[in-house]
């Protein structure tokens, strides 16, 4: 496993099976640590920066493969059927 996050990875955080969060960019804080810039893959208006050590630590994020991803994401959210439904609930 790598001990670096790199841009485009996809993270689940491990107290919700439906969280998924993938890496937009990654810089240095004025103490030299790394953080991870993440958008919501269900809502890309959702922002979260993380330390890039709690991204790393198994109890709290796990990273996803790309087969894990399709895999952990509902029928619905695949389709997006759920987008649809969501934009008509707002006309």
């Amino acid at each position: 496993m790598s001990k670096q996050v790199n841009i485009g990875e996809r993270y689940r955080d491990c107290t919700s099976i439906w969280s998924q969060w993938q890496v937009e960019r990654v810089y240095l804080d004025l103490l030299g640590l790394p953080h991870a810039v993440m958008s919501s893959v269900a809502d890309d208006m959702e922002r979260r920066t993380i330390a890039c050590p709690v991204l790393l630590d198994p109890r709290r994020y796990e990273r996803l493969d790309e087969e894990a991803e399709m895999a952990a994401l509902p029928s619905v959210a695949r389709t997006g059927a759920g987008q649809r439904a969501i934009g008509e609930l707002a006309h």
